[in-house]
């Protein structure tokens, strides 16, 4: 195995076969030259056992992001479809509720996304007390993002909440320093997380939300230090439901609630990118995609 941390630099070693394959290793820029590639395949299929989701968490410690109306106001300045097009280069699916779409067993349809609408946001915010200084600027956020996702998230967020008057500032750290910032130190505000769902909301979505999955030190959890005894209440029914149809009645009741009280801001299903030689095959044989074992990955001779 061979370690490179610069994305271009793993592109470029694609393309010569110098590396034989790698999951999210380039630029999402690249990707269409590289489809072109007639040495390289391009898997960017959602494999079951993922369940992707970014999502924009609030560090309900801050008191000015206690106020649902400031939280409306950043989901209306946020456009999803044109963080799609145009962060991510159309690689990923508008996901405005806290169970992906990648789930569809569980995911709730009826659940849209926020209109863009900075007007609206202008007012909540003005509603809220935060009238904007004479610099233009109504208060500032320090804005986190996990390092395993492009920057692009956090530069698109950065100038959305920049056209409304939140002056955010992007913290770009490496991964343990992400960690330890967010879920140690919690030197943040908002934070964009890419918390996969994995195949059932029970693993995925509840660590987030809970309230006893809130913990000094553990990553992964529930960073906002969020609790609600509702949203509570629905998590550990739905976790010992036997019943899929009931079991699907609570998840149904649990996004309406995070959605309605904009618990969260949910971002996008973004999964990973695949990039390969040709004659390597079988990569990707179950649902974990390639997080699977390689027991079963072979080379062709004649690729």
């Amino acid at each position: 195995m061979r370690v490179i941390l610069d994305p271009a630099a793993r592109a470029a070693a694609l393309e010569t076969g110098e590396i034989d394959i790698g999951a999210n290793p380039v630029p999402l820029s690249d990707i269409e030259r590289l489809k072109a590639n007639p040495s390289l395949v391009v898997d960017t299929k959602t494999y079951a056992y993922s369940g992707p989701q970014q999502q924009l968490f609030f560090n309900y410690e801050n008191d000015i992001l206690q106020k649902r109306d400031v939280r409306l106001a950043i989901a209306h300045a946020i456009d999803l479809q044109k963080l799609v097009d145009i962060a991510l280069y159309g690689y990923a699916q508008v996901s405005p509720s806290p169970i992906s779409t990648a789930l569809p067993k569980w995911y709730d349809p009826s659940i849209k996304a926020r209109e863009p609408d900075p007007k609206l946001a202008e007012k909540l915010l003005d509603q809220a007390g935060y009238p904007r200084d004479s610099g233009g600027t109504r208060f500032k956020l320090r804005l986190a993002y996990n390092s395993f996702l492009p920057q692009s998230y956090a530069d698109f967020i950065k100038q959305s909440l920049a056209v409304i008057g939140i002056d955010a500032e992007i913290l770009k750290l490496d991964l343990a320093t992400f960690l330890k910032t967010v879920y140690t130190d919690r030197s943040w505000d908002i934070v964009i997380e890419s918390l996969s769902n994995t195949f059932d909301p029970t693993l995925g979505v509840q660590r987030a939300y809970w309230s006893k999955n809130f913990k000094i030190g553990l990553v992964f959890s529930n960073a906002s230090h969020y609790s609600d005894p509702e949203v509570d209440r629905l998590l550990e029914a739905a976790a010992i439901e036997p019943d899929e149809n009931k079991r699907r009645d609570l998840w149904y009741q649990f996004q309406h609630f995070i959605h309605d009280e904009v618990v969260s801001v949910d971002l996008v299903a973004a999964g990973a990118q695949i990039v390969a030689n040709k004659k390597v095959r079988n990569f990707a044989p179950g649902a974990q995609g390639i997080n699977n074992s390689f027991g079963q990955i072979w080379l062709s001779p004649d690729a």
